[in-house]
């Protein structure tokens, strides 16, 4: 493959909020939100985030689920209905921004609004997540359901299965220890490291990168944008395919890509 896979550097990146989270704001009014819920026999963690940075980390030995929040406005009064909901429900540890809806006062003016949050949490415990806008980034859980807006979403280490569903932002996805599946809007996927199948339901536009898949590569709808596979374990295939180059290099199984993108070299363009 001529394309290196850029998730790469991802995995350096230190899960903290620093100065930058803020730069958005020009001058705003901040409160800490954090809070800690036992997660001793919890199955997994649920994350309602809305609109601000997430992150989700899972730690070695670690028994309990700590918060580490910040909420921003650019209203003082309105920084005071920015609540942290964490709670154990049965089983599940529930982390929730709640970010009230009426972003107006009562002169109509808008408020900006948003709630920071880095989320600890056992390592390889499984996890439910969603979220509003913003980067996202998650490593190190189980089990993987996510539904996110918009804003650049990375997940490094997961040990079971991944989902995701995905609006607008790129994707970087490393080290699934299941199989993957992607519903996305628009946005790069860059994909690296998958013990079972990847499986791309359906992608609107920007490009589809796979590298290091030990199952099969399945494109069932792609509208716009290039597909580049690599050290695929099994087939590659690609059942509908709008426009945009296919690409692929060492398939141990077959391939099956539409009529118009294929010849004898392994490479493909638009005709």
């Amino acid at each position: 493959m001529k394309r290196q896979f850029r998730g790469a550097a991802f995995a350096a990146a230190p899960f903290l909020i620093g100065s930058t989270a803020h730069a958005q704001w020009s001058s705003p009014y901040t409160a800490p939100r954090n809070a800690v819920v036992d997660a001793a026999g919890a199955k997994s963690v649920e994350v309602e985030a809305g609109a601000g940075l997430l992150r989700v980390e899972g730690r070695a030995g670690l028994r309990q689920v700590q918060v580490t929040g910040t909420a921003q406005s650019s209203s003082q009064q309105f920084l005071a209905r920015i609540k942290l909901i964490a709670e154990r429900r049965g089983d599940v540890v529930f982390i929730k921004a709640d970010i009230p809806d009426d972003e107006r006062n009562y002169n109509g003016d808008n408020y900006s609004a948003s709630l920071d949050l880095v989320i600890e949490v056992p390592q390889g415990i499984n996890a439910d997540v969603s979220d509003g806008s913003g980067d996202t980034k998650i490593a190190n859980v189980g089990s993987l359901d996510a539904t996110d807006g918009s804003g650049s979403f990375s997940v490094i280490g997961a040990a079971g299965s991944v989902r995701i569903t995905d609006g607008s932002g790129d994707l970087t996805i490393e080290n699934v220890g299941g199989d993957l599946n992607v519903n996305d809007g628009s946005g790069d996927i860059n994909v690296r490291n998958v013990t079972g199948s990847f499986t791309v339901e359906s992608d609107g536009s920007g490009g589809i990168y796979a590298t290091d898949v030990r199952g099969s590569v399945i494109v069932q709808h792609d509208g716009s944008g290039s597909i580049e596979v690599n050290k695929i374990g099994k087939d590659f295939r690609v059942e509908s395919k709008g426009s945009g180059s296919i690409e692929y290099a060492d398939v141990s199984g077959t391939v099956d890509i539409p009529e118009r993108h294929r010849d004898r070299r392994g490479r493909s363009y638009d005709r």
